[in-house]
């Protein structure tokens, strides 16, 4: 069971991969193009970190997934069109069960608990990014670097 989350996160970081992507090419203010691709490559370590953990313990992933792709892809679509401020509060309310959730999952960890804690430790960084960009534009990128 614990690695079945553990494999789930994985496929969620191919979804943020994809994600992340759509807003780096399609997002209409180039502005933020610099903090799409940092995003990007948050989710491209944890997912490389968390296959390497999750293939030590023999569990395969795939290097990608056409489902979770293009579901990252269109609901990434679904937001494009809304302005950096609206953007940054829907995404900071979408990702906070995710953090909240990562968090219980690793303190209740009794196995894998390093890996447990990259993705809790990986989805807090994002949401701290979000919550920084709330509260001054520019400023979440520090916390991505």
């Amino acid at each position: 069971m614990q690695t079945d989350l553990l494999l789930s996160a994985y496929f969620g970081e191919l979804y943020g991969i994809a994600f992340f992507t759509t807003f780096a090419n399609k997002y209409s203010d180039d502005n933020h193009i610099h903090k799409w691709q940092l995003l990007i490559k948050v989710e491209q370590i944890t997912a490389i970190k968390l296959k390497a953990g999750l293939n030590a313990i023999n569990i395969a992933c795939p290097d990608h997934d056409s489902e979770m792709e293009i579901k990252g892809q269109r609901d990434a679509e679904n937001w494009l069109n809304l302005e950096w401020n609206s953007l940054v509060d829907t995404l900071a309310n979408w990702v906070e069960p995710y953090a909240l959730r990562y968090r219980q999952q690793a303190a209740n960890a009794t196995n894998y608990h390093d890996l447990y804690q990259l993705v809790a430790e990986h989805e807090d960084v994002i949401w701290a990014f979000l919550h920084a960009e709330q509260n001054d534009v520019g400023s979440g990128v520090t916390i991505l670097e």
